[in-house]
């Protein structure tokens, strides 16, 4: 019974955002986000690939860093709700993305463009939250129609020119730990050499890795730090979740 449940949610949350639209229509934005967190956390159960189960329960253990009406920019967020959350939580959001946003949020500010090029004044938000976004971006995915092998290293100088002096950076991505990085059309995989060079006018102020491992049927996330990513071999990609925050650096 609750594997038929389980299913019906799967087919509701994940293969299509009818469920998730309908509650941001009604005005329940904030219920489906911490449903869809649910559904994917269950979801590990089953040994199912997810990493939002993982990276959303991240960025919202962060925002303690940041004061009541931040603003807050949501680069990436075409299938998210995590705007309905911020905001909830008295942020003033921006949302970002090539595609349309398609759930109702009456306290987000949408902007559909490119991050490459946002159009916006430098040292403008308190912060930038960017989950498993950076390594889609300059390939031939969601549409994109500027293709740049160096995508990614312009977006984070782009991002890096409208934060505001030592405002902060939320960044997950996918990690392979010290293999040698890889790119697919999809997205590029990044390890430790790659990420910090990617990273580099920005100073580090927390680094969280997680790896993914299958134990009796379910998928287990695996917290690492710096030093016992260096021991252990990356077999599948596992997350790397980062808080940066602007420095002066010129790029």
């Amino acid at each position: 019974m609750f594997s038929k449940i389980f299913d019906s949610l799967k087919l509701l949350m994940f293969h299509n955002r009818i469920f998730l639209r309908l509650l941001s229509l009604t005005g329940l934005g904030r219920l489906a986000f911490w449903l869809s967190i649910a559904v994917k956390r269950l979801s590990l159960l089953y040994g199912s690939w997810s990493q939002r189960a993982v990276e959303y329960p991240w960025v919202l253990r962060q925002l303690k860093l940041l004061k009541s009406g931040a603003l807050i920019l949501d680069v990436g967020c075409a299938e998210s709700v995590l705007s309905h959350e911020l905001a909830a939580r008295k942020f003033r959001v921006v949302g970002i993305d090539i595609r349309d946003y398609p759930f109702k949020n009456k306290n987000t500010h949408f902007i559909k463009r490119n991050v490459l090029n946002t159009g916006l004044p430098d040292n403008i938000f308190d912060a930038v939250i960017m989950v498993s976004t950076i390594e889609h971006i300059g390939l031939k995915v969601y549409g994109q129609k500027i293709i740049d092998d160096d995508g990614d290293i312009k977006a984070l100088k782009e991002l890096h020119r409208i934060l505001k002096p030592g405002g902060y950076l939320l960044l997950t991505t996918p990690f392979i730990g010290n293999q040698p990085p890889r790119i697919t059309e999809f997205e590029r995989n990044y390890n430790i050499q790659r990420l910090m060079e990617l990273t580099r006018n920005f100073e580090s102020i927390i680094e969280d890795y997680f790896y993914p491992e299958l134990r009796g049927g379910r998928l287990i996330w695996i917290k690492l730090n710096r030093e016992q990513v260096g021991k252990r071999i990356f077999t599948n990609p596992g997350i790397a979740c980062l808080v940066l925050k602007k420095s002066t650096h010129a790029f």
